[in-house]
């Protein structure tokens, strides 16, 4: 080994210089929450989750020590210990720096190597005094990498459970029931936003079908909450560099997003499910939506919905000619006798003289298509796009304006959105909506009551506009909307 011709000081002075330099150097402070790898590398960690500067400068996954559990539910933004590793996401591999050579610390994220076949594993017996010899290749049990088990069963878990409960098809193979099991995991692979909106929903299904105030229903909601935060940050970043390469990613995790907002229940007694009313006002999910508006405008439908996005623009291969009877025929679902009440509403609406009116009559002649195409009108018939028996479609094509009205409570708006919940029971897979129709007809039942309405008493609606969304939804059967726990 070569020494190094660097002439080195010595003598007193050299002793006194080291003597500054070690009283001189920097205090800091003393920490034990270090990650992993920080740790193993004796270095000092930023301690910033989900990953610390040091992996991702050097591109390995970094593993957080677990925290003790925390046992109030209602704080679903506090991490659960199952959260140990996440992967950081290197652009380029980084250049290494001036010093001594460091450690291969990148083969923390390579699986073990397979075992040796039966024949040359070297066995011992109890009474052997000597251990088997191992060799200096071999990666230590510090440098194997552990697999993330919450991670992998929210994953297993959406694919065999969650993606069912997506769809109305009863066959595996359909082309829709594909793309929730197969394809989406796949395109998550290449976008982590929608991956971590899959474990989000995955989350909250496992929350839905656990007992309350058990350690794992406690569990999967902090999972649920804090996968959702992840892929939303993450999702609100890409989105400012929408393309042609992203957009089906961006359109999928939008999806998810909405479905995880219904499945996280109502946030106090002012939600109406598409905004909050209160001194904060905020609108909840509308943003997303309108990201799904912009993806659809920006977008050409051939290049949104090709590949692994092409079952959800209708050209599958399984795809059949469109069966134009009401969908309740179809899909088996409960008969509502809805034009005599809708129609009501309707006339009530316009004989009040009102700056919004016009608006009200075109969000109610909305809602009356959703009705249409599920139930038929007066005759039977489906006469509107047969894309109306999507039930979400109102809310996606609802307005800010709209949006206004309700967080000013006008009656007519609140009487519309009253109208709107009994079409929960044509979802007969929707258990992300347990909870909000009797959350909605209650909430506004309630504000009618106590005349919490801040306008003129003279458009206050008749207590029987309000009845017959309760009776509606009263009517449901249970089996058919939240008993069957997917």
């Amino acid at each position: 080994m070569r020494k190094s011709t660097t002439p080195q000081p010595n003598g007193p002075e050299s002793i006194s210089s080291a003597r500054v330099s070690k009283l001189a150097r920097r205090p800091h402070r003393k920490s034990r929450n270090g990650c992993f790898n920080c740790k193993r590398r004796k270095v000092k960690c930023d301690e910033v989750k989900p990953a610390c500067a040091n992996c991702v400068r050097f591109g390995i996954p970094c593993d957080f020590a677990p925290q003790p559990p925390s046992s109030d539910d209602s704080a679903p933004h506090t991490s659960p210990p199952e959260i140990l590793s996440v992967l950081a996401e290197p652009a380029t591999t980084p250049r290494r720096g001036p010093g001594r050579p460091r450690k291969d610390w990148a083969a923390l994220t390579r699986p073990p190597p397979p075992p040796p076949p039966a024949s040359d594993r070297t066995t011992t017996s109890p009474s052997s005094t000597s251990a088997t010899p191992v060799s200096s290749s071999t990666i230590s049990n510090s440098q194997i990498c552990s697999l993330n088990i919450a991670d992998a069963e929210l994953l297993f878990h959406f694919m065999a459970n969650t993606s069912r409960t997506l769809h109305d098809a009863d066959d595996p193979v359909d082309d829709i029931a594909s793309f929730w099991a197969r394809n989406v995991p796949q395109i998550g692979l290449s976008y982590h936003f929608v991956l971590h909106m899959m474990y989000a929903l995955a989350g909250y299904h496992l929350v839905y079908q656990e007992p309350k105030g058990t350690e794992r229903h406690s569990q999967s909601l902090a999972l649920a909450a804090h996968h959702a935060e992840l892929g939303i940050y993450e999702m609100n970043r890409t989105l400012t560099n929408l393309n042609e390469a992203n957009c089906g990613a961006l359109y999928v995790a939008a999806v998810l997003v909405c479905y995880c907002t219904f499945a996280a229940g109502p946030t106090g007694p002012d939600d109406l499910l598409v905004c909050v009313i209160g001194e904060g006002i905020s609108q909840r999910w509308l943003p997303v939506i309108h990201g799904v508006r912009l993806i659809r405008q920006s977008i050409e439908p051939a290049t949104l919905f090709t590949g692994l996005m092409a079952p959800l623009g209708g050209g599958g291969t399984n795809s059949e000619m469109e069966d134009t009877r009401p969908d309740f025929l179809v899909m088996g679902f409960s008969y509502i006798d809805w034009v005599g009440p809708l129609e009501k509403l309707r006339l009530w609406i316009a004989s009040h003289e009102n700056p919004d009116t016009a608006l009200y009559l075109r969000v109610h002649k909305s809602l009356c298509d959703v009705y249409e195409a599920n139930f038929g009108n007066t005759e039977g018939l489906v006469q509107v796009p047969m894309m109306n028996k999507f039930v979400f479609g109102w809310l996606y094509r609802m307005q800010d304006l709209f949006v206004g009205c309700l967080q000013r409570k006008a009656p007519q708006a609140l009487l519309l959105m009253a109208y709107y919940v009994p079409l929960f029971r044509t979802m007969k897979r929707s258990w992300f909506m347990e909870g909000w129709a009797t959350h909605l007809l209650e909430t506004i039942r309630e504000w009618k009551m106590m005349n919490k309405l801040d306008l003129d008493r003279s458009v206050v609606a008749p207590d029987d506009f309000v009845n017959w969304p309760n009776n509606a939804v009263s009517e449901i059967p249970v089996v058919m909307l939240f008993s069957n726990r997917y």
